[in-house]
Order: structure tokens, then C-alpha cells, then sequence
């Protein structure tokens, strides 16, 4: 079995204001969706933007934050696959800021929905500020696959914290997003052990035709 790439996205390319909102820029293909609170400081609307300082790889990041407030958000992407194949993804993720409770996860919904709320979606475990490998900065890998049942899936980069803070930030970077694929990939390059057997082979048949 092989997997074919349908998404490899380390945020290098085009970002741009989302719905034309300047506190919400998102890189192309990304779409943000959030829980709106209704008491001050609480799961306010968050901030997207391109992140160059604190990056996996590469020169840019996904960025994702709050100030002086909470939040519950994603980066989500919907996706077109083959139905009954399986599905993968994997992504990376970093957190900065005072500790206000925040954790990460990285979800798909099978039916290519836009809710990260929805029943059916399926979650990785959460990571964060309340693990005893966290460190403020330090990229955790995500990862999450399911059978897909239909023709799009949507998958979430969530991040969510339980309180307000004067920065509370979640980085993404390097997602992968993966379907499994019959087609058989290149043959592998030939070793030298390989090498010197098929030389000694031309050489044989080299012999045997001036003998012919």
C-alpha cells in the first residue's frame, strides 16, 4: 500500500484577509472558524495571522490567537478524496504565552463538514499547557486517520484555552494530508551490490555474442 499527497502545506505560500477582515489572515486554502463567547474575555473571536519568528521549518507558520481574552478556534480545510479510502493526517503544533489553560488537537470530519463540533468528528489527543512535556515553543506532532465515507473531508487544526490571557498564541506548521493510493510506487533506486550483479551480467552476454 502507498500513500498519495493531497496536501503538504508548511504556510510558505500566499496568505490573505479571510472574508476581508485584516485580524484574520489565513494562508490560501485555510478557511477559520471559532466559538463566539458571549461574556468579556471569554472565547472572543481570535486573531489569524502569518508567523516568521516561531516556525517548525521553513520561514513561516500558521498563527492563531487571543489577546487579554480566551478562545476556541480552528483552521480548517476541506479537502476531496476518493470515498472508502483510507485517510491520514499529521501536523505540527507549538504554544506561546502566559499559561491560560491552552491546548491543541488536530481533527477530520469524515463527511467533510465545517463544524469542528460535530459528533462525527474524528479527534487526535489534546496537547498543551497541562502536559509534562510541554514547553512554551516546543512543535508537537498530531496525528489522526479514519476511513473516508464520502467524497470531502475537513480537517481541523483546533486550538482551545480555558482562560484569558494578556497573549495567548497557537502555532501550526508542516501538515500532511494523505490517501491511501493502489498505485504502485517508483522502483527503488539500484544498491551497488545490485549494480555490480547486472555489470557482471552484460558482461556475460557481452561474451557470448563475440563468441556468436
Amino acid at each position: 500500500m502507498t500513500w498519495q499527497a493531497l496536501v503538504e502545506d508548511g504556510f510558505e505560500g500566499e496568505f490573505r484577509d479571510y472574508a476581508g477582515i485584516g485580524e484574520l489572515t489565513v494562508a490560501l486554502g485555510w478557511v477559520p472558524v471559532w466559538t463566539q463567547g458571549t461574556e468579556p474575555g471569554v472565547n472572543h473571536r481570535p486573531e489569524c495571522d502569518r508567523e516568521t519568528v516561531r516556525v517548525r521549518s521553513g520561514e513561516a507558520a500558521a498563527k492563531v490567537f487571543s489577546t487579554h481574552a480566551s478562545h476556541t478556534a480552528a483552521l480548517s480545510r476541506r479537502v476531496q478524496v476518493q470515498a472508502g479510502t483510507a485517510i491520514r493526517a499529521v501536523a505540527h503544533g507549538a504554544t506561546f504565552g502566559i499559561k491560560a489553560g491552552l491546548g491543541m488537537r488536530l481533527g477530520i470530519d469524515p463527511e467533510g463538514g465545517l463544524d469542528p463540533d460535530a459528533e462525527g468528528v474524528i479527534w487526535s489527543s489534546w496537547w498543551g499547557q497541562y502536559n509534562d512535556d510541554w514547553k512554551p515553543e516546543l512543535y508537537h506532532k498530531f496525528s489522526v486517520a479514519i476511513q473516508a465515507p464520502s467524497d470531502y473531508v475537513t480537517v481541523f487544526l483546533y486550538s482551545h484555552s480555558d482562560y484569558k490571557a494578556s497573549t495567548v498564541a497557537a502555532y501550526w506548521d508542516d501538515v500532511l494530508i494523505e490517501q491511501e493510493s493502489d498505485t504502485p510506487g517508483p522502483d527503488p533506486e539500484p544498491t551497488g551490490d545490485l549494480i555490480g550483479v547486472l555489470q557482471e551480467i552484460r558482461d556475460v552476454l557481452k561474451g557470448i555474442s563475440q563468441k556468436l
